[in-house]
């Protein structure tokens, strides 16, 4: 059995590493601190909700309203990962 080989991380990766974190962070901190944090929380349960809708619609002949709701869907999501005015 060949023995394992182990590669030292450089000061400087270390460093990279807990930058990463520290920034990961920070983000983590500023979303929870948004003033629309109530409507970002129930975001995910509407969208459940309108996919179940949009597949039910799809299912039943009626891709039209189902693909209009997949877009509304996607305007959305896009519009509520931007910070608010």
């Amino acid at each position: 059995m060949t023995k394992r080989s182990y590669k030292r991380r450089t000061d400087d990766e270390i460093v990279a590493d807990l930058e990463a974190k520290i920034a990961q962070l920070k983000q983590k901190q500023e979303q929870k601190e948004r003033p629309d944090q109530a409507v970002l929380k129930e975001l995910p349960r509407f969208k459940k909700k309108a996919a179940a809708f949009a597949q039910t619609c799809i299912d039943n002949g009626r891709g039209d309203v189902g693909n209009s709701v997949l877009a509304f869907l996607t305007v959305l999501e896009r519009q509520a990962n931007e910070l608010p005015s």
